[in-house]
């Protein structure tokens, strides 16, 4: 399996196809249609960070960074974003509340999870994604639609390509990687412990109870 060497930061990037994520406390049948979204094909996953339900589509990318407790800083990941985008010319914030944002409209949310000796930071970057379906199936918290409109809601997101229209996907990989200077490693997977948690992520019990770990 993956080990972190000491000093060694080690970040991921990857990417889902049509999935919400919910938070690792959070209630899937109050945060989303769930239904709806699995009749039309959707993924519900849930995860072991906290936080609140993101929408993915091939136009985010999403990012795990991952590092031993004593070195882990979970300014890292925003420096990161935030030397990446004025690289492509746009001048991004960190909001104090886990969100990025350029011109106040969020285009980054992360969370982070603890298991007592390795720490990671994972989100997602909005690039080109299908915000409507966010409106679509996630259910919106009822304090905040006492204060804001759906349209304002929506403002309040912004794709990349919005901002920047040659961006691409492989643009913001590229431009991430060359702003870490990194070395890709080959890792050692202990498959048979990697089918085991598979099958634990994939039940209900975790799913939906947020049982199992």
């Amino acid at each position: 399996m993956t080990i972190v060497e000491p000093n060694t930061y080690i970040l991921f990037l990857w990417q889902n196809a049509y999935t919400i994520v919910i938070g690792r406390n959070q209630d899937a049948y109050a945060e989303l249609n769930i239904e709806a979204f699995s009749k039309d094909g959707g993924n519900l996953a849930r995860r072991l960070s906290g936080g609140g339900a993101v929408y993915h589509d091939l136009g985010n990318l999403n990012f795990t960074l991952i590092a031993n407790n004593e070195v882990f800083n979970k300014n890292g990941y925003y420096d990161i974003i935030l030397q990446t985008m004025k690289s492509l010319g746009l001048k991004a914030e960190f909001n104090g509340r886990n969100d990025v944002t350029i011109d106040g409209r969020k285009f980054s949310g992360n969370a982070f999870y603890d298991n007592g000796k390795v720490s990671f930071q994972h989100g997602t970057l909005l690039i080109n994604c299908e915000t409507t379906k966010m409106q679509q199936y996630l259910t919106p918290n009822e304090n905040k639609l006492q204060r804001n409109s759906v349209k304002s809601i929506s403002s309040r997101v912004v794709n990349l390509v919005e901002l920047f229209p040659e961006i691409t996907v492989d643009t913001i990989k590229q431009s991430l990687i060359k702003t870490v200077n990194g070395t890709q490693l080959e890792q050692t997977l202990d498959t048979d412990l990697v089918r085991k948690r598979a099958l634990c992520y994939a039940s209900n019990d975790w799913i939906i109870r947020g049982r199992g770990f």
